[in-house]
């Protein structure tokens, strides 16, 4: 499904200039922006959440922080585990 946007011309001219300077799909980094837009937006609602569950439990930030980073360890080995093995 192909959707169109409708710019401010100037800005996406000047938009294109630069990134045909550098290069890059004009097209592709507003993809990749707006990909990054939706992660940003997902951790704040993770950190929000955690924000107050760690209230609740009257855990602190820094548990609430490390918590996060054992449940990313845990993802990325069972990732890994996953991961067809060459030799």
């Amino acid at each position: 499904m192909k959707k169109e946007i409708m710019f401010d011309p100037a800005i996406w001219e000047e938009f294109q200039k630069q990134a045909k300077k550098r290069r890059r799909n004009p097209a592709a980094l507003v993809v990749e922006w707006m990909r990054e837009q939706l992660e940003i937006w997902e951790d704040e609602k993770l950190d929000k959440a955690m924000r107050r569950d760690a209230r609740k439990s009257r855990n602190t930030e820094d548990d609430a922080v490390e918590l996060v980073r054992q449940y990313r360890r845990e993802k990325k080995q069972q990732a890994d585990l996953k991961k067809p093995h060459t030799v």
